[in-house]
This record gives structure tokens, sequence and C-alpha cells, in this order.
């Protein structure tokens, strides 16, 4: 019996692998489109063809260029096959192997220069070409979380990541990293503290630089919050080189986007602060960088006994008809209870009637004396937290650069429980009146559970 079941999974293992695959296209490179290429795996002889050109190819992994010397010049090794032209706007490329056709047309996806297609266990995805490809770290650490409103100083000499900085909460010596073009533009509060620190105004095809973090020493900070303290927020204090190390290489790494700063708003804030609860940990903690690696989707998955989500709003439009987001959301709800909190917006009120219609799930919007706003984003389950600084719409969970930890610690869960339960019984109250966007929503929820009980 034990000799049949290793052949089974030897014969599995030979049939996921030996199968043929359009593995990456990019039609639309920066710069010279003689760099354009499709690559491809073949099990056995086949053929690639765009419908204009035909290409033979043997078993192996092969790289089909624009121009030869192009992509030699650019990669540093010689394409298998040059001659292809790939169409901008999209086109179908299919690969014959085995009788069958593998086809990708990216005529339907997100396009734009740069943007590479790559196929993945679950389809096709992309990014752009001169993203980097940091792996998580993980660590077991000591640390601090901070639940704000709080007073928060970061002291010392080291390097911060911010998508704005409104407020000196430093007392030392500290480099920046901001993006060059916030919404709304540069606040003056950033113009008048770059003539204090060193800034850096990064552009490029992220769509924002929406990331929060400090190294100072061997101390690394990961917050949700822009470095001022008057909204709901966490800040996450963790000691480990490892994590120093990594977030130092992601920073300069990063400085190849730095250009000039944008536009500045001539609008100041208003902070306030106050006490904040804080708690001592220790515990295994994932540390990512995003969009490189993103746990938020497989976090809600595999979230077990419940799941809490707290973030400022939810938008769970994607770049395919499918929404990563809600399909987790849904399947979570299947096996357990799901609580989601959003910010006092307008726009929330009709997100919170289409989540309280999927069986399962609660949602409501927060409001309360002791804070300006939920700006915090952390996802709660039984023994683990999630924070990050990504929003969670398409742009925060997919274009923006963000950061995000995963902390494994049963003391962190129930900490962070606590402080999500208090906050949801601080509710505001849901206008009775159905809009007809609602009645959309409803309809969107009511044929998701149709094509999947089908």
């Amino acid at each position: 019996m034990a000799e049949f079941a290793a052949a089974i999974l030897l014969f599995l293992m030979i049939f996921k692998t030996s199968a043929c695959e359009i593995l990456e296209v990019l039609p639309n490179p920066y710069g010279d489109d003689g760099r354009e290429y499709v690559k491809v795996e073949c099990s056995q002889n086949c053929t690639l063809t765009d419908h204009e050109s035909t290409f033979n190819l043997s078993k192996g992994v092969h790289y089909i260029a624009n121009n030869k010397t192009a992509f030699r010049q650019y990669y540093g090794f010689e394409p298998d096959f040059d001659g292809i032209r790939l169409s901008n706007s999209g086109e179908e490329v299919v690969l014959l192997c085995d009788s069958k056709a593998i086809s990708f047309d990216w005529s339907e996806e997100y396009r734009d220069p740069g943007v590479v297609y790559f196929k993945t266990e679950n389809g096709w995805d992309f990014r752009y070409e001169d993203w980097s490809s940091f792996k998580p770290e993980s660590d077991f650490v000591k640390g601090r979380i901070i639940i704000t409103p709080a007073k928060y100083v970061l002291e010392g000499e080291g390097i911060v990541a911010s998508y704005t900085v409104t407020r000196d909460s430093f007392r030392g010596d500290f480099e920046f990293i901001v993006d060059a073009s916030p919404v709304g533009g540069l606040p003056s509060e950033e113009i008048a503290l770059a003539k204090k620190y060193r800034f850096h105004f990064l552009e490029g095809s992220y769509r924002n630089f929406h990331y929060k973090f400090a190294v100072v020493g061997n101390r690394t900070v990961i917050t949700t919050e822009n470095w001022k303290w008057d909204n709901r927020g966490i800040i996450v204090e963790l000691y480990s080189s490892k994590f120093s190390r990594f977030l130092e290489k992601v920073f300069r790494n990063d400085l190849k986007y730095e250009t000039k700063p944008g536009r500045v708003s001539d609008v100041e804030g208003d902070y306030s602060e106050g006490k904040g609860k804080e708690l001592q940990f220790e515990g295994y903690v994932e540390l990512h960088v995003l969009p490189d690696s993103n746990p938020v989707f497989d976090f809600i998955e595999s979230s077990e006994g419940f799941l809490y989500i707290a973030v400022p709003y939810i938008d769970f439009e994607w770049f395919s008809d499918e929404s990563p987001l809600l399909n987790a959301i849904i399947n979570a709800s299947e096996k357990h209870e799901v609580r989601v909190m959003l910010n006092d917006y307008d726009r929330n009120r009709e997100v919170v009637e289409f989540l309280n219609s999927i069986p399962n799930v609660s949602a409501r919007i927060v409001r309360s004396p002791e804070f300006d706003e939920l700006h915090g984003k952390y996802l709660i389950t039984e023994g683990k937290v999630l924070v990050t600084s990504a929003n969670f719409n398409k742009y925060g969970l997919k274009l923006n650069r963000e950061i995000a930890v995963v902390i494994e610690s049963q003391d962190v869960s129930e900490f962070m429980k606590e402080v999500f339960e208090g906050d949801w019984e601080r509710r505001a109250e849901i206008s009775p009146i159905v809009s007809l966007s609602l009645l959309g929503f409803t309809f969107l929820i009511a044929f998701y559970f149709v094509r999947r009980s089908i």
C-alpha cells in the first residue's frame, strides 16, 4: 500500500511539473521595445505563436524576445529566439503542446509601460519590471505595541519611511524617504521638517510610497500612522537586528526612485495626543514589504476561531472580475464569525450594509471621543495579529509600497481583541435609507453565492 501511494505521489509530481505553460509576458517594457519577451516552459516539443510569427521550441524553458541584441544588453543573457512583436494594447499568444492550446491575452488586463504578466497557481498576476522582490523575514523577538492616540517620540539616529510627515516626533539624527506627490499635496509642515532633517522624495511605478517604518539600531518601528498620533492607530516596536538589516536594504533600494518634491499644500493640520495603551510581548513575527509579499489575503483565509478587521475603509474593486479580498472574507465567514469595523466616512455606510448582508459577517462604523478617526489597519484572529500600513483597496493591496507585520502571540491577540471590542461598542448609527447602490451590492452578494453553489 505504501509503495502504491508513493508511486501515485511520484506520478502527480511528474504530472504537475510536466505541463507546458506560458510563464511571463512583457509586452511594453520601459524604453526599448526590443526587450519585450515571452517566457514559456515546454515539457516536450511545442510551438509558440502570436498569429503573426511562429516559433518551434524544444523541451525546456525558453525566452522569445523582440530583438536579441536589446534583450542581451539589458538582461545579460541571450534569448532562445527573437522576432516576436507584441502589442502594447493587448493580443493573444498561444502555446501549442501535445494537441492542446494554452493562451494568454492581455487586452482586458491592467496595462501600463513596464508591466510584466506572470502565471501563478491561481491564474495570471502582474508586477512592474523595476519592482523589487524582497521575501518576508521572520524572527522571534521582544517587542511593544502602543495604541494611539499616544505620546510617542523616536529618539536616536536612523532612517524613517512614511507617506507624509507632519509632526516632529523625532529627537536625533534621521534620514527620511517620503512620497513626492501625496494626495492633496505635500504638507507644508513636511517642507519645514526637510530643512532640519535629510529628506528624499520618491516617485515611481508604485502608485504611492505609503509605508511607515523606522530603524534605530536593532530596533524597528512599524506603524499605521504618518508619525502623528491623534488617530486610532498602532505602533509596533520590534527588537531584531535581522529586521533592521532587512528594512535598511528596502530603504536604500527605494532611493533609486528619488525625485523633486511635488506640489505643496497650504493646509496645516491641528493635532492632539493621548496617553495610549501598550503591551510588552515576545513572539514570532513575520515582516512583509508590499507588494513583494502580501500576507493579508492568506491571513483572512487561514483565520481560526474568529476574525476581526479594523480599517478606515474597504473597496472591493480589483484588477479582475474576482475580488480576492471579498472572496477571503466570505471564505472566513463560512468557518466562524467575522467582524469588520470602519471609520465614520459617508462612503462606508453602504459598505457596512453590504457586509451585513453576508451570513456570519457583522460590520459597524466607529465613532469615539477618544480619537479623531480610525486610521489603523489591523486584523485579529486566535493567537495572531496583522498590522499594516496598507489601505484595503486595490492600490494599497497591490500597487503601493506598504509594510505589514504578522505577530504570533496569544497575549497580543487578546490585547488587540480588547481594543477592537472597546471601539466596536462605540459605533455610529446607520441610516435606514436603502440606496440604489446598496441594492446593487445586495445583488452582487446574492449572485456570488448562487455562482458558488453551481
